[in-house]
C-alpha cells in the first residue's frame, strides 16, 4: 500500500532533510494522487512552505528544545475517501495537533479561514488517530508581513514569522505516535449519494461510531431475517421503519436492496421523489436497483393489464408522504391511494412478497403527502387486502395496525440521527428561525458558531459565489450550488432563475453529479434547483437565495406560499417545510443570499437577530484576539459525536 501523504517525519528529521530530497518526495506524491506532475506554481509554493516550516521549527527548538524533541510534522497529508483533500502540513506538537493551511497571498479571506476550519473539524471527527487529542489550526499568508497577526473565529491568521509562538503556545505534554497515527483510520460519513455507489460497489461503508451506536447494523440484519423469512414461508410482510431525519433510513433500504437482490434475486428501491431516483440511477448507472415510485405504479397497478414485478421486496421511501386516494382521482382518476395499489401488486407477486416502507418526519412538501401512515393500515385490511399481510413496525405504531397481526420491533424504530451534532443543531435552529423565535434562535446559533458550522448572509449574489469557489478552490470533490424556493416569484429579476420552466426542464442528475467546470454541475453556479430538486440529497454549502415569500414584517413572518388545486393542509405549512428543506441541506455550512431590495431589509434584521453572520470582506475582516508576539490564547477543536 502507497503512502497517503507527502512526507512525514519528527522535527529532527525533517531539519536534516535537505530541501530537494523532501519536495521529491512531494513530487512522487502529487503523482500518485493526481496522475501528473505538479505545476510550476506548486512547486514554487511548495518551496515557500518549506523555508516557512524550517524556519518555524528552528526559532521553536531554540526556545525549548526539550519539548519540541518529542514532535513530528506530515506534509500533504490525503484524507481517505475525500477525493484528493490534504491539509497543507500537520505538526504534532507534544500531545496536541495544529494543522497548517498556507495562502500564498496577502489578503485574508473568509473562504481561506473557514478551509482551515474544514480540515481541523473533519480530523478531529473522523480521525481515529486525532480522536482524543486537542486538534487547532492555524492559516498562514506567506506573503504577509513579519507583523501580521489576526484571530479569526477561533484561527490565528499569521505571516511566516509568527508561527513558531503559537505552534509553542499549542503545545501539550506528551507525544503522539507518528506511526500508529499515520495508520489510524479516517472514515467520514458519506453523502448519500457516495454511500450509494459504494453499496453497490460491494465496497464496505465507514463504521462511524454512531451508525454502531445508533443499531444500524442490527435493524439491517433484522430485515433480512424477515425477508429471509417470508421467502421461506410463503407469508407477505409489511415492514415499517421509522427514523428521525438523518438516522440512516434510505441507506437502510438500500443496503436491504443490495443485500437481497443477491439472495432472492432482484429488489427494487422505490421513491417519489424523482429527482432524489435521477440522481441514484445516474450515480449508479443503472436503472434497475433505484426506480421511480409513480411510474412503477403506474406500470404494475394502473395499465389495462398491469405486469407482475419479478421482485419479492420493494423497499420504498417516505411512505407517510404516499398520495392518498383523493389526490391519486385528482391526478391519476383512480379512487385508490398509493398504499392500495402497492398492496394490491405485493398479493399478485408468486409465492411470498416483502413491502419494506421508510417513514419520515415532518417533511411534506408536495399536495397530497399528508394524509400519514394511517393509509398502510387501510391498505392491508380486508376487504381492501385479499391475503393476510403480517406487520413488523416500532412499538409506537403497533397502535395504528391494532386490527392487523402486528409484532412490534424496537431496532425499527432510528432514532439517532447519523448527522453531527452540528447538523442536529442546525434543524433545532432552522425551525426556531422559521417559527420566529429569534432569540432562542441566536442563542442556538452560537453553539452551531463554536462548532464549526457557518452560516452567513450576504446581498450580493457575486460575493456568495466567489466564497463558495474560494473555499473549495483546492477540493475539486466538494460540491456546491444555488437553492431557491419554488415560490419566489422575485428572484429572478436577480440572477437566480427559479422559473418552472428552467427548473423542471434542467437535469437534476448531472447537476448533483457532474463535477469540475461542467456548466451542468451545481458548481458552475449558473442554475439554481427548488426544494423539490434537493430534498433528500446534500451539499457541502448550499447558497439560499431567499425570496420574497417568506418575508419578515417586525414582529414576524409574512409567507405567501402558492395556492395549489388540491391540499389538505394550509398552504403556508408546506412552504415552511420548504424552506426547512432548502435551509438544511448544507454539510459544511450555508450562506443566505438576500436580494440587494429594500423589501428585504427587515428579513436581514431578522436573519441577524437569529445568529446569522455578515459574511466578512477581505481584510475588513474583525480581529477578536491578537498576539503580542510570543503568546496565544486558543481553544482546540472539541470531537463531535460523529466520530470515531
Amino acid at each position: 500500500m502507497s503512502e497517503t501523504w507527502g512526507w512525514a517525519g519528527s522535527v529532527k528529521e525533517f531539519l536534516n532533510t535537505p530541501q530537494d530530497v523532501w519536495l521529491q518526495r512531494l513530487c512522487e506524491h502529487h503523482v500518485r494522487l493526481w496522475g501528473t506532475n505538479p505545476s510550476g506554481s506548486q512547486l514554487d509554493a511548495w518551496n515557500v512552505e518549506y523555508q516557512i516550516v524550517f524556519d518555524a521549527m528552528r526559532k521553536c527548538l531554540l526556545v525549548d528544545v526539550d519539548a519540541v524533541i518529542n514532535w513530528s510534522i506530515v506534509f500533504e497529508f490525503e484524507l481517505p475517501l475525500e477525493g484528493g483533500r490534504r491539509p497543507d502540513v500537520i505538526v504534532m506538537a507534544g500531545a496536541s495537533i495544529t494543522v497548517l493551511e498556507f495562502k500564498s497571498g496577502v489578503k485574508l479571506n473568509q473562504a481561506d479561514v473557514d478551509q482551515a476550519i474544514g480540515y481541523v473539524r473533519d480530523l478531529a471527527d473522523y480521525h481515529a488517530g486525532s480522536h482524543h487529542v486537542p486538534c487547532m489550526g492555524m492559516l498562514v499568508l506567506s506573503g504577509a508581513s513579519e507583523t501580521y497577526a489576526k484571530m479569526v473565529d477561533g484561527i490565528p491568521v499569521v505571516g511566516g514569522p509568527a508561527i513558531h509562538s503559537y505552534l509553542l503556545s499549542s503545545h501539550r505534554d506528551g507525544k503522539i505516535d507518528l506511526e500508529k497515527w499515520l495508520d489510524s483510520p479516517y472514515e467520514p460519513l458519506p453523502s448519500l449519494v457516495e454511500a450509494a455507489r459504494r453499496i453497490f460497489r460491494n465496497e464496505e461503508l465507514p463504521h462511524v461510531y454512531t451508525a454502531i451506536s445508533a443499531g444500524i447494523p442490527e435493524t439491517v440484519e433484522l430485515l433480512g431475517d424477515l425477508v429471509d423469512a417470508a421467502a421461506e414461508s410463503g407469508g407477505r410482510i409489511l415492514a415499517l421503519i421509522t427514523g428521525v431525519p438523518g438516522a440512516g433510513k434510505t441507506l437502510v433500504g438500500l443496503r436491504l436492496v443490495h443485500e437481497r437482490t443477491e439472495k432472492h434475486g432482484r429488489a427494487t428501491f422505490l421513491s417519489g421523489n424523482g429527482p432524489l431516483v435521477q440522481v441514484l440511477q445516474d450515480a449508479l448507472q443503472s436503472r434497475v436497483f433505484v426506480r421511480d415510485l409513480h411510474a412503477f405504479i403506474k406500470s404494475y397497478a394502473l395499465n389495462l393489464k398491469p405486469k407482475t414485478p419479478s421482485e419479492h421486496v420493494i423497499v420504498f421511501d417516505e411512505a407517510q408522504r404516499a398520495w392518498d386516494a383523493a389526490y391519486m382521482n385528482e391526478k391519476k382518476g383512480v379512487q385508490r391511494s398509493e398504499p392500495e395499489l402497492l398492496v394490491e401488486i405485493g398479493e399478485r407477486i408468486e409465492n411470498w412478497a416483502a413491502l419494506v416502507g421508510l417513514v419520515g418526519e415532518g417533511q411534506e412538501i408536495h399536495s397530497g403527502e399528508e394524509s400519514g401512515i394511517k393509509q398502510w393500515e387501510f391498505a392491508a385490511s380486508e376487504p381492501n387486502a385479499k391475503e393476510k399481510w403480517v406487520i413488523h413496525c416500532p412499538p409506537k405504531l403497533a397502535k395504528t395496525f391494532e386490527n392487523l397481526e402486528v409484532v412490534p420491533h424496537a431496532e425499527l424504530d432510528l432514532n439517532v440521527t447519523l448527522r453531527s451534532r452540528r447538523a442536529e443543531d442546525l434543524h433545532s435552529w432552522v425551525r426556531l428561525l422559521l417559527e420566529g423565535s429569534l432569540a432562542l434562535a441566536h442563542r442556538l446559533s452560537m453553539k452551531i458558531h463554536i462548532d464549526r458550522y457557518q452560516i452567513y448572509l450576504t446581498r450580493d449574489l457575486e460575493e456568495a459565489k466567489r466564497y463558495a469557489r474560494l473555499r473549495y478552490v483546492d477540493e475539486p470533490s466538494r460540491r456546491y450550488g444555488l437553492l431557491a424556493s419554488s415560490h419566489a416569484k422575485k428572484l429572478v429579476g436577480f440572477g437566480v432563475d427559479n422559473s418552472y420552466q428552467a427548473t423542471s426542464t434542467m437535469n437534476i442528475a448531472k447537476w448533483y453529479n457532474k463535477t469540475g467546470n461542467d456548466p451542468k454541475s451545481s458548481n458552475a453556479l449558473n442554475q439554481p434547483v427548488t426544494e423539490f430538486g434537493c430534498q433528500g440529497l446534500e451539499l457541502d454549502l448550499p447558497i439560499v437565495c431567499w425570496g420574497d415569500d417568506y418575508l419578515w414584517t417586525g414582529d414576524s413572518w409574512s409567507l405567501k406560499p402558492i395556492n395549489r388545486r388540491y391540499q389538505q393542509v394550509g398552504p403556508q405549512d408546506l412552504l415552511r417545510n420548504a424552506y426547512r428543506v432548502l435551509m438544511t441541506r448544507g454539510r459544511d455550512g450555508l450562506v443566505i443570499f438576500l436580494p440587494p431590495d429594500g423589501i428585504f431589509d427587515q428579513t436581514e434584521v431578522a436573519l441577524l437577530a437569529a445568529g446569522v453572520k455578515l459574511m466578512p470582506v477581505g481584510d475588513d475582516l474583525t480581529t477578536t484576539a491578537s498576539s503580542d508576539g510570543t503568546k496565544w490564547i486558543v481553544e482546540p477543536i472539541s470531537v463531535s459525536r460523529v466520530g470515531l
